[in-house]
């Protein structure tokens, strides 16, 4: 088959040691000769049109001289063997490249790409070193595939970003392997896939109960994964003894934008990060409400065309040697300023320090809270009410759930609500551009064994709507009514705010249905259905000054 001067070749085999084989699409050259080979290994449909020319376009690839590879990893699609998620992709994914490698059409240089999940394809491939790998372009990805999902320890589980994940995008496949797929049924539950994520327990959850009951999302929602395996797949600490080039990229508002930084930053080979004003969803500069001009074409302060020809370049360089033409390894998107700016590194910018201030009427916009600059030389203390029936929920930032965008979202109607604490600064006298990554360090306790603390952070324009930018959450496991400083990262950004604006920092317990909710007994809802309402407590003043630490420069 041929098209636009390129041989297609549908379904090929690729037979692993195990005997297990796995089906790719390659797309090569017409011309005849040896090229390198880029490859995505993926668990989504490798027919689909977002990895063909959406995400990047491959036909382009082909155009500048490589053999593209688009491959099933095992267990999905038109591949053989059993699907479960990142347990085999180091050892396929070695095997994988050598394969590419010898093809009669390939030079023996192959090259990984991808985002997401195939993003972690490429790194657990990477550490397993396969002689003909040369480089890799991760993107809006993680090293330690569970994160927040699985969850260790009394951390918080991403129970919204899991259940959203499988029955969206991995049980269809499955089922239908199986001959077991009721389509039916399966669209009823996606129809209703926003109430569903509200039902308790997680670790019951009827839709994948009802469908495949025998899936690996009870393994892991039941607590059944073996520690050893679990420790096996968290690549961050295998990383620093990988040398293969990488090119990192991430979304101001990606869900995993801070697991990829963690992995850039782990990284020892060499390297490159960009990060624009992207989301999970799409790179064109839409980011909720907010639009960011020069976020889809002519990028980075190199003005490069747009992310193909990134990667195109970042694979030149290392499969054919040629001279990269990007000056600087650390290209960020600056938001409000609406440019790119290069770095060497990622930059260290000096930190601005806020304390949380308060009477002990923050609640609510309306309340008494503030964000200063010299902390009250008294402790006073806010009531958090943590109501597990009626809980806050996730608005825009980094979202990756099903009927919650991602990006800049007037969130001010949270701020009515009288179980959120609500602390803003003054206006602003001048343009401040914050870059970097947002700390606090909150005192807090909680009546029962798990305290629960939701970090969100907006700007407030000077209408007195509050339009969200990013948002943690954060759960320990505590002495009853012991006061304790939680040390958390709120999040990384690039935002400029402008003079006459405000900053604001809210707290809430709870940000479902993405986190499991505490039902102030020691359980969640990932476990456990009953519960009552509680309060916290965050303090203010003296010893127990709460802060937030925001790296800022003026403008």
């Amino acid at each position: 088959m041929k098209a636009h001067n390129m041989e297609i070749d549908k379904n090929m085999p690729c037979e692993l040691s195990d005997g297990t084989v796995l089906q790719s699409d390659v797309y090569r050259p017409a011309e005849a000769g040896e090229y390198p080979v880029l490859m995505l290994r993926l668990p989504y449909n490798k027919e689909a049109r977002r990895y063909y020319d959406e995400y990047l376009e491959v036909p382009r690839m082909v155009e500048a001289g490589y053999v593209v590879i688009l491959q099933d990893v095992r267990g999905r699609y038109a591949s053989g063997g059993e699907f479960y998620p990142f347990v085999h992709e180091g050892k396929d994914g070695f095997e994988a490249v050598e394969w590419a490698a010898r093809l009669p059409f390939s030079n023996g240089k192959v090259g990984l790409f991808g985002m997401s999940y195939h993003g972690y394809t490429q790194l657990a491939a990477a550490v397993e070193q396969p002689p003909s790998l040369k480089a890799i372009a991760p993107v809006m990805t993680m090293a330690d595939p569970w994160g927040d999902i699985l969850g260790t320890g009394s951390a918080p589980h991403a129970i919204g970003k899991f259940e959203t994940w499988v029955l969206g995008s991995i049980v269809e496949d499955q089922l239908k392997r199986r001959n077991l797929l009721d389509k039916v049924q399966l669209n009823n539950y996606l129809e209703h896939l926003t109430e569903y994520m509200h039902e308790a327990p997680a670790n019951q959850w009827s839709p994948m109960k009802n469908l495949d009951p025998g899936s690996f999302f009870f393994d892991i929602m039941q607590g059944r994964l073996d520690n050893q395996l679990v420790e096996r797949l968290q690549l961050k600490e295998q990383l620093s003894h990988v040398d293969i080039p990488a090119l990192f990229m991430g979304g101001w508002f990606d869900a995993l934008l801070s697991p990829t930084l963690q992995a850039y930053e782990a990284y020892q080979g060499d390297k490159m990060l960009w990060i624009g004003p992207w989301t999970h969803e799409q790179m064109t500069g839409q980011a909720g409400a907010e639009f960011f001009a020069g976020a889809a074409k002519n990028i980075g302060a190199d003005q490069i065309a747009d992310p193909t020809e990134v990667h195109i370049q970042w694979f030149d360089k290392w499969l054919k040697d040629k001279p990269l033409s990007i000056q600087k390894p650390v290209q960020l998107y600056l938001m409000g300023q609406q440019r790119w700016v290069a770095y060497d590194e990622f930059p260290n910018v000096e930190q601005q320090k806020f304390f949380l201030e308060s009477r002990g009427k923050s609640q609510t916009n309306a309340g008494d809270g503030e964000l200063v600059s010299k902390p009250s030389s008294k402790v006073t203390e806010s009531s958090l009410t943590l109501d597990p029936y009626h809980p806050v929920p996730t608005s825009g930032g980094g979202s990756l759930i099903a009927g919650v965008e991602s990006g800049i979202f007037d969130i001010s109607n949270l701020h009515e609500r009288d179980d959120v604490l609500v602390y803003t600064t003054k206006p602003i006298s001048g343009d401040i551009q914050l870059l970097g990554t947002l700390k606090a360090e909150i005192w807090c306790s909680s009546p029962t064994s798990l305290c629960d603390i939701s970090l969100r952070i907006s700007h407030v324009d000077p209408s007195g709507r509050a339009w969200v930018l990013m948002y943690s959450f954060h759960r320990e496991k505590v002495v009853d009514n012991h006061p304790f400083c939680l040390l958390a990262d709120i999040g990384t950004t690039a935002y400029k705010l402008s003079k006459g604006h405000r900053l604001r920092l809210d707290i809430a317990a709870s940000n479902a249905p993405l986190y499991d909710i505490n039902l102030n007994n020691g359980k969640t809802t990932k476990t456990h259905t009953e519960g009552y309402v509680a309060n916290e407590t965050i303090y203010h003043g003296g010893k127990m000054s709460s802060k937030i630490i925001v790296p800022c420069t003026t403008i």
